[in-house]
């Protein structure tokens, strides 16, 4: 069995405008086609949205497009006041922008001045500093706490989310019941987004023609994919007329979809100890297992590790305890464009920690300081020490060498 596990880096490697950094900035000029003035000519619009934006051709067309051919509906609101209802040709793109036009989450990751890797801002890791910030607020008013209990971050994180909310602290947290209100507010709002960047990938990325395939992808025989993606573009390019298996561990961009039949997953990992996990489920709606259950996304690659957990138990019945495993014995585990973060530590150590699978992980061309190519070995560097967190040092030294090397790392 052939295994390739894709991350975010493998749309990227692909010349793909995936980064969340990419999507915010996408919403950002969006949203300034539904509310610039009736009267501003298609070039302003240019001149201060599209002409200086690091972003592929094909999406500035589309945005250009919209705005040159959009449809301006004058509303009379009483007296001399009046609002604009603005429309275009592009109905996906009207609808990702009700979903945007005025999204709390949305407004807080572009107010937050997070930065994570290459990446502008880390969904995951401001949305669980919020519902951190809730659960714990919470658990002090309900027993009998004040304010002055709660940290100052996390005061301060809970001003910001209220604040772009269009309410105050005191509004949306004074009570148990408000914070419990907030939060159902709060969850409607990430799934709103969702679909958002549902219509993003779907619609805008996954048209983008991509010019170049990558060799290292070409040369594998690969009959299993488990995605960490909502893209398309390992089917769409690699995979056409081929039988392979494959599991969106994360959900499926589908432009079909609607809000509501929406399977991605845009959670947060579990911070709760083991004994809270199972009696604490105020703030379970923002948790990737729960999203992962709840969306029905499924998770194939376990019927594949059974079988090969099946496979390595026969074999070890047929041969004799100094007989090797063969390359026709062992099954491959291809991990391409992943960082390999403790958060998917799960599925990662699944994968890897079994004696006949044999691991090649791919890590990309990086830079050092001064600019100068390094070979990679910052990328390097890097997916040796996440992987030190997801199978522990015993196990790395144990398979990168000697006879029971059965990790690799390959420049892509």
């Amino acid at each position: 069995m052939n295994i390739l596990v894709i991350g975010n880096g493998f749309d990227l490697a692909h010349g793909l405008p995936t980064k969340y950094g990419d999507f915010l900035e996408f919403c950002e000029r969006a949203r300034r086609i539904y509310t610039y003035r009736e009267d501003a000519p298609l070039s302003d619009y240019k001149f201060k949205n599209i002409d200086n934006w690091q972003i592929n051709d094909y999406i500035k067309t589309i945005l250009s497009e919209a705005f040159d051919k959009r449809n301006c509906k004058i509303i009379p609101t009483g007296g001399t006041t009046y609002r604009v209802d603005v429309t275009t040709l592009n109905k996906l793109l009207d609808e990702l922008y009700e979903h945007i036009k005025q999204n709390t989450w949305l407004e807080y990751f572009l107010k937050c001045h997070s930065f994570v890797g290459e990446n502008w801002i880390d969904f995951e890791s401001e949305i669980s500093r919020v519902i951190q910030s809730l659960d714990t607020w919470r658990n002090i008013l309900e027993n009998g706490g004040s304010k002055e209990e709660l940290s100052k971050e996390k005061q301060e994180v809970l001003m910001s989310i209220c604040k772009v909310a269009k309410g105050s602290m005191r509004e949306s947290n004074e009570s148990v019941q408000a914070i419990d209100k907030f939060t159902k507010f709060l969850n409607v709002e990430l799934e709103k987004l969702i679909r958002a960047l549902e219509i993003y990938i779907a619609e805008f990325v996954a048209k983008i023609k991509i010019s170049q395939r990558n060799s290292n992808i070409d040369k594998l025989n690969i009959g299993h994919v488990l995605s960490f993606n909502y893209s398309d573009t390992y089917k769409n390019l690699y995979g056409v007329n081929k039988k392979i298996r494959y599991d969106y561990i994360h959900g499926r961009a589908d432009i079909n979809n609607t809000l509501e039949s929406n399977n991605m997953v845009l959670g947060i990992d579990e911070y709760l100890t083991k004994k809270k996990r199972n009696k604490e489920t105020k703030f379970i709606a923002f948790k990737k297992y729960y999203q992962r259950i709840y969306k029905g996304t499924g998770c194939e690659y376990k019927n594949w590790i059974y079988k090969i957990k099946k496979s390595n138990k026969s074999i070890e019945k047929k041969l004799s305890s100094y007989i090797k495993f063969t390359n026709n014995m062992r099954h491959n585990l291809y991990i391409f464009g992943h960082s390999l973060d403790v958060t998917d530590k799960d599925i990662l150590r699944d994968l890897i920690l079994n004696d006949n699978v044999y691991t090649t992980i791919y890590y990309h061309k990086t830079y050092d300081d001064s600019g100068k190519d390094d070979n990679g070995r910052t990328d390097l560097g890097s997916k040796i020490a996440n992987l030190v967190k997801v199978i522990g040092q015993d196990e790395l030294i144990r398979r990168t060498g000697g006879s029971t090397k059965t990790i690799e790392f390959e420049l892509q």
